[in-house]
């Protein structure tokens, strides 16, 4: 990233402010492998998107923007803010199209332009692991999806930042992915480690996985939704 941005200085006189977003651009066209060693990240292309043109291009059409707004609400879905509060709303993808995310009424929210750039911002630190998230993004369920994403970052030697886990739940603003993760421990029976190291400051956790069991024919959700009965029975 350093010599992109140095790169980039070179050929227009002057350094690239929004260099995440050029990244999130080539992904359209690309795959991005990004590599992490220690705090530095490094990128290589792999392959060409297996995303489809037709997926890149879609627009927000006015007619689903409306739709968005009347039946979602006029203020954001974080805040509560509108332009009653003098607030200018943007309709944002909750999951990043560059990740496998449609633009589709599902799929969208008003955001305040405040909230918007944060999210950016945030998602931003998550693109290292850009791949994991398109490859589990579409799998039916939360358990599903953050269960493949342990699999994935097991088998690289690696452990799941917490900060995944809202991203691959997709609950956005509801739900509890956390609850996710102690249903794959405690009904499934996987077994999970929890790490906590301070880092600047500030707690890292991650999550690493230990051993698991196949997926239950009834699919985990089933499974779940009966334990949680016999649970209340019992209690």
């Amino acid at each position: 990233m350093a010599e992109w941005i140095d790169r980039s200085r070179e050929i227009f006189g002057k350094t690239n402010s929004q260099t995440q977003r050029r990244l999130r651009a080539v992904r359209t066209r690309f795959e991005v492998e990004a590599i992490r060693d220690g705090r530095e990240v490094r990128y290589r292309i792999t392959d060409w998107s297996s995303v489809q043109p037709a997926d890149r291009a879609v627009r927000i059409s006015p007619r689903l923007e409306a739709q968005v707004y009347a039946l979602k609400g006029s203020v954001c879905a974080m805040c509560g803010r509108g332009p009653a509060d003098g607030v200018k709303l943007q309709i944002d993808h909750k999951l990043p199209r560059s990740w496998g995310g449609k633009t589709e009424f599902d799929n969208l929210e008003p955001l305040c332009s405040e909230h918007n750039n944060g999210k950016r911002a945030f998602f931003a630190t998550l693109e290292p692991h850009a791949a994991v998230i398109r490859k589990v993004i579409d799998l039916p369920t939360p358990w599903e999806r953050i269960g493949e994403a342990l699999k994935l970052f097991s088998t690289a030697g690696r452990q799941l930042p917490r900060e995944l886990l809202p991203v691959l739940g997709r609950e956005s603003h509801r739900g509890d992915p956390a609850r996710r993760l102690r249903d794959l421990r405690v009904v499934l029976g996987w077994e999970i480690r929890a790490n906590r190291r301070r880092r600047e400051g500030s707690t890292v956790v991650t999550y690493e996985l230990l051993s698991w069991k196949p997926w239950p024919p009834e699919g985990p959700g089933a499974l779940v939704r009966r334990y949680e009965r016999e649970r209340r029975r019992g209690r």
